[in-house]
């Protein structure tokens, strides 16, 4: 009997040793170092692995992700859309998915926003500008050669084009990014930086930028009609520490603040990822490259 109860006490202290379990957690390249110092603050064990957010999404839905994602972290919601559309995803658990906006999360619970971003206008500096300037009126004959872009390929811009089939359907987005091309003082941008200086140096009068942008120097005009996407976050499927994982997820989630969000156009995000090939093929009809 005394040697069983010996077996017992070493196998406890085994179990009180044990390290706890580490939660890999894939995000894009530019959000390497900001993730890496945020989540220490969790607690919990944590490796990060870097790469284009798009990569690192297709690596987790075809089960080529080595190590093994955990959680999965994207630079837009098109990407952790996708992946829940594919089956990549498991539900999220706790009670901080709860109180986010639903325009911000996952109908079904498999993905949610950690941040969020939104499309405004920015203009040239000293600018008078035009009475309820919005994106449609961006279109407007009278602005020719005024309005400048960056290139479509970006995806805060794709999942502008998106969200506004969503909101008008297919023509009406149509005419909107065809009018904003003809209206067009130079080809569209690279870079969404590259844009910026051209509004500061005042050769493009207007621009269409994200709420996130480094705007020093130029004004910005906020949509009544918010577009918005996301950094998305969410579990992978085939989590290798799946409890961890929504541990560490849930602590994500609770440390945003949401109280003060701007008004949205009501439209959950996910549309971006519903409407991402029509964007697409919006985008090339209209000669918006």
């Amino acid at each position: 009997m005394k040697r069983l109860w010996l077996v017992v006490v070493l196998l406890l202290g085994a179990c009180d040793s044990a390290p706890p379990a580490r939660v890999t957690v894939y995000v894009p390249t530019h959000f390497e170092k900001q993730a890496a110092a945020w989540l220490r603050e969790s607690g919990l064990e944590v490796t990060v692995i870097a790469g284009d957010s798009r990569a690192n999404t297709d690596l987790i839905v075809g089960k080529q992700d080595a190590p093994r994602a955990d959680v999965l972290v994207t630079s837009g919601v098109v990407d952790i859309w996708y992946a829940a559309d594919n089956g990549a995803l498991r539900p999220i658990a706790g009670d901080a998915f709860k109180d986010l906006p639903d325009t911000l999360k996952d109908p079904d619970g498999m993905w949610a926003a950690t941040e969020s971003r939104y499309m405004t206008i920015g203009t040239a500096p000293d600018l008078d500008i035009l009475a309820s300037l919005d994106l449609q009126k961006l279109a407007a004959p009278e602005l020719s050669a005024q309005v400048c872009l960056s290139t479509s390929v970006l995806e805060d811009n794709r999942a502008l084009i998106a969200m506004l089939i969503a909101e008008f359907g297919n023509r009406p987005a149509e005419r909107i990014v065809r009018g904003w091309v003809r209206n067009l003082a130079a080809a569209p941008f690279a870079s969404e930086e590259e844009l910026i200086g051209a509004l500061r140096s005042g050769d493009c009068r207007y621009g269409i930028i994200s709420s996130a942008a480094d705007a020093a120097g130029i004004d910005r005009i906020d949509l009544a009609s918010r577009y918005y996407n996301i950094q998305g976050v969410g579990v992978a499927r085939h989590a290798q520490n799946p409890e961890a994982a929504q541990q560490l997820l849930n602590w994500m989630l609770a440390q945003g603040s949401w109280d003060d969000l701007p008004a949205s156009n009501s439209r959950n995000v996910g549309q971006a990822g519903w409407y991402e090939d029509e964007a697409r093929l919006l985008a090339e009809r209209a000669g918006y490259w």
